[in-house]
């Protein structure tokens, strides 16, 4: 049985539900301005609820690029699943739900990641599962700028 390194962060985004969701979706305004400056992406193919991109970041001194599958369920739930590449198998799962902050509408983002361990290196577990956690932490911070500083259009 593969072994994976799961990690779940969640973050409150003073941004209406509808704006969260379409910004996490929008994957040509990532690219556009550079949201995430530990990854790269390219896109390629996109559909109202599909996409198939490629996702280049660097964990544990490794440079790992994947391929992945994007679904949007009707609730606007992302599902990304690498199909190919060093995290084959592993997933991003991001879920979204309006909720009041202080007085103020805001939105609760959850993103969960799974990976899998690569065989025989049961040991890094740990180690990737910190390196994980500080990754999701930092790229939720980043979207939660976006979407509050700089301000991503109203949808």
């Amino acid at each position: 049985m593969a072994r994976t390194v799961e990690v779940s962060h969640r973050v409150w985004i003073g941004a209406p539900i509808a704006t969260v969701r379409s910004q996490f979706a929008d994957l040509y305004h990532h690219i556009d301005v550079n949201v995430h400056p530990k990854l790269r992406f390219e896109v390629l193919a996109s559909e109202p609820t599909r996409a198939r991109f490629t996702q280049v970041v660097k964990l544990l001194g490794f440079k790992q690029r994947d391929l992945f599958e994007r679904t949007i369920d009707d609730d606007g739930s992302i599902h990304d699943v690498s199909v190919e590449g060093f995290n084959k198998g592993g997933s991003i799962d991001a879920t979204f739900k309006s909720r009041q902050k202080e007085g103020r509408d805001g939105t609760d983002v959850n993103l969960t990641v799974k990976l899998p361990v690569p065989r025989l290196m049961g040991w890094l577990a740990p180690v990737l599962e910190k390196q994980v956690r500080r990754e999701v932490t930092t790229a939720l911070a980043e979207d939660k700028f976006d979407l509050e500083q700089r301000g991503y259009p109203a949808h």
